[in-house]
């Protein structure tokens, strides 16, 4: 038991120091505007990824879950005249394995991966990895 507190305790502190990506760190053109910025943090106590996003309103914005094989399991539209959106995305109807999210603006791309993978098998309980 105090083991498993150990490890909750881990993961949350993980969740509390989530990240915030900005539109083509890393990716095409440095000198370019950054006009978007994304956010994800796991639920409490749950396979649930949170995503928030800060956008210029100027373009149609896609939200893109794939599995590790690259299949597509959700797209998500968000209306260009939108600034600020919310996403909730359970993960827990998915089997164990690598996951990307891909987030789409125009010429700009942001590739988030996740991992999900059941730990302690004796008391099955899952966790994400950002």
């Amino acid at each position: 038991m105090k083991n498993l507190l150990i490890a909750t305790a881990t993961v949350l502190m993980a969740i509390a120091s989530s990240f915030f990506a900005h539109a083509n760190d890393g990716n095409v053109n440095p000198n370019k505007s950054k006009t978007f910025e994304v956010g994800m943090y796991q639920g409490m106590n749950s396979l649930v990824i949170n995503v928030m996003i800060e956008k210029v309103e100027d373009q149609q914005f896609s939200v893109i879950l794939k599995d590790v094989n690259g299949k597509v399991l959700v797209i998500e539209k968000i209306a260009k005249h939108k600034s600020n959106y919310h996403g909730k995305y359970d993960m827990t109807g998915l089997e164990d394995g690598k996951y990307t999210f891909e987030f789409i603006k125009g010429d700009e791309k942001i590739v988030k991966e996740i991992e999900l993978k059941s730990t302690e098998p004796q008391v099955f309980v899952r966790q994400i990895t950002l």
